[in-house]
């Protein structure tokens, strides 16, 4: 299981940060098909806010977290950076930014829903 600290800006302009404990790798389909896309297609902060309640541990960070996601629901636009955490600073860092991890996976899925349609 991957865990990923998401710092999701709701469409209100409320900012967010909680936990998916579930796969949160995109490539393992679930936190993009199950989570981002849903929640892409909410424009309502209300059921933004719920949708990520049952989705996310709210208020929280994980230190064991492998990705931190920054999803700003103004915009619908979804960044995903590796997260480091320093034990000895109490701090967390966002790393490397691997988007494109994200990206050619919801490509891949419009390929499939195109090829599907045709």
């Amino acid at each position: 299981m991957t865990r990923s600290n998401l710092h999701t800006t709701l469409s209100n302009g409320q900012r967010i940060i909680c936990v998916a404990d579930s796969s949160s790798a995109p490539e393992q389909g679930y936190i993009v098909e199950q989570v981002l896309i849903p929640l892409l297609n909410i424009n309502n902060h209300v059921q933004e806010l719920e949708f990520l309640k049952k989705h996310c541990t709210m208020d929280e960070r994980r230190a064991n977290a492998s990705y931190r996601y920054y999803i700003n629901l103004i915009t619908k636009e979804v960044s995903m950076f590796e997260e480091h955490f320093s034990y000895t600073s109490e701090k967390f860092r966002k790393g490397k930014d691997i988007t494109d991890r994200y990206t050619s996976y919801v490509e891949k899925l419009n390929q499939q829903d195109h090829e599907k349609s045709n």
